[in-house]
């Protein structure tokens, strides 16, 4: 199945850009780096009617996106639609189809690129979507330690 977000990327206020896009980052405060957000939206559905499971998630993270993103990332769960008739019954908490959503940050850069739809083509491969969808963002991170 497909990965179900458009209602997602405009609820969370997302800007989808093509992966080549290129857009002028804010002038951000001192001490703040000026860096790229990237979400990619996982659907778990898979066309056999099955679902990618916990487990199977665990490992394609611990085979694709620590080796490229092993600084850090987050993931959260979430729930979506996407076009067609697929959408019969609304999940608790809305949406058609469970889904992960990888959150990174990173400074701008091709070789970023390169890893995040490395992700993505691994994924629709091994669990047979059509899509993961993509969407960046200008950010101005600051890390804050206990230093």
């Amino acid at each position: 199945m497909l990965v179900k977000y458009v209602v997602a990327a405009i609820f969370f206020g997302a800007l989808v850009f093509p992966a080549s896009s290129v857009f002028a980052h804010p002038v951000c405060p001192s001490n703040t780096l000026a860096w790229t957000e990237t979400r990619l939206f996982f659907g778990r559905d898979i066309g056999d009617g099955s679902e990618v499971t916990s487990e199977q998630w665990r490992d394609f993270t611990v085979a694709e996106i620590i080796p490229r993103f092993g600084d850090g990332f987050t993931v959260l769960d979430g729930a979506g639609y996407w076009k067609g008739a697929s959408c019969k019954a609304v999940l608790v908490g809305g949406g058609c189809e469970k889904s992960k959503i990888l959150l990174v940050q990173y400074p701008p850069s091709d070789a970023a690129d390169v890893k995040l739809k490395a992700i993505a083509a691994a994924y629709i491969k091994q669990f047979a979507q059509d899509a993961v969808m993509r969407s960046d963002s200008p950010v101005c991170t600051q890390f804050y330690s206990g230093n």
